[in-house]
């Protein structure tokens, strides 16, 4: 037999003596004892890895471009440039040579100060090793501020930016529910020297849970951090009209989840989660007329020391964690006017993380 109030199975039997015992049966956690845990992994780790991901996008939305068009921009920008009989000229009086685009040519750089946003959603299903199968809905939108673009010495050039995003999810497993929401605040630098590229970010997150389990309300706070780097390179082929992206992205999150109470009163407590992803991916990019630019891109993830750690009293529940998993999927990038630049982009994962996540955004350049 097993009683609804455990948080772990357990069964009756015959011992010594003809006397009845209750036993823990393989101390087998209930699926209402693993709230904390999956909403650690999903609301907690899998967020962060997706915040990287939103803190490196206007370092990707910039080298989907040409060298040319690249070069020429920062040219435009550097330089006080002035027409004369068809063609670009600096003070001195030499020739620039300028490739056209109304977003340069105008004096207006798409890759200098900004400011931009980016919501999201992910519909998917997380095969968690040594736990459940979970339903997930994710959403969210981040908001961010580019610094000017920023020449060095031996042709790198950097940029600063900063963000903060909004992020909520549900998940759903074995007739148990967590709702999620919380907010993240960070900052990028990004290098650049011609064809080759490299940024760090680093971030931190709060999360608020509210989980629905079969022994009643399960309220608990979390606080995330991080930080990764993104690195890759582009392989140029028909002057620019078609582009290879081999890249590599490496991070660190760090996920607490605050000691709690459950539905029936038990201390809830766990480690703290540390946790490194590594993912190398490539994207091949076409650069058509009019400004499209879209893309296909690729990406294999593995995650490394991202076992949970939970306990109740008498009873340790499963580490549990996130499954290597594919990604790949398509995306369209275009510019509109004088100042904006926009895309659209859906990924489909495939192994630990099953589903889809759709995604979008906008940037508008500011001052010349």
């Amino acid at each position: 037999a097993e009683t609804k109030e455990a948080t772990y199975k357990l069964k009756s039997r015959l011992g010594a003596g003809g006397m009845l015992e209750t036993v823990a049966y393989g101390q087998k956690a209930k699926p209402c004892a693993l709230a904390a845990p999956v909403a650690a992994q999903l609301g907690g780790f899998l967020t962060q890895i997706n915040s990287y991901d939103q803190a490196f996008m206007n370092m990707d939305m910039n080298m989907t471009k040409t060298l040319e068009e690249r070069t020429a921009e920062m040219s435009a920008r550097t330089a006080s440039l002035s027409m004369e009989n068809g063609k670009w000229k600096m003070e001195n009086g030499a020739d620039v040579k300028i490739a056209y685009s109304p977003q340069f040519n105008n004096g207006i750089n798409t890759n200098g100060k900004g400011l931009w946003t980016r919501p999201y959603v992910t519909f998917e299903r997380v095969n968690l090793s040594g736990g459940p199968k979970v339903g997930s809905i994710g959403y969210g939108n981040f908001f961010g501020g580019d610094a000017d673009l920023k020449q060095l010495r031996n042709g790198w050039s950097r940029q600063f930016s900063a963000y903060i995003g909004y992020n909520g999810s549900t998940q759903d497993y074995d007739r148990q529910s967590i709702d999620q929401n919380g907010g993240t605040i960070g900052v990028t630098e990004v290098w650049y020297k011609n064809n080759f590229f490299t940024g760090l970010t680093a971030n931190v997150s709060g999360n608020s849970a509210m989980a629905q389990t079969d022994l009643g309300h399960e309220n608990f706070p979390m606080i995330m951090a991080g930080v990764a780097s993104k690195t890759g390179y582009n392989w140029e082929l028909k002057n620019g009209k078609f582009v290879i992206q081999p890249s590599l992205l490496l991070s660190y999150s760090f996920v607490h989840t605050f000691a709690h109470n459950n539905g029936l009163g038990h201390k809830v407590s766990s480690s703290p989660l540390h946790a490194i992803q590594v993912a190398p991916g490539v994207k091949f990019i076409a650069n058509l007329p009019k400004g499209w630019q879209p893309y296909l891109g690729i990406n294999m993830r593995w995650n490394i020391m991202d076992k949970t750690h939970f306990s109740l009293p008498d009873v340790s529940i499963p580490d549990m964690s996130v499954k290597p998993y594919v990604e790949y999927g398509i995306g369209l990038q275009r510019k509109w006017g004088e100042r904006f630049t926009g895309f659209g982009q859906a990924m489909v994962r495939n192994g630990g993380r099953n589903g889809v996540m759709l995604s979008f955004g906008f940037k508008w350049a500011i001052g010349k």
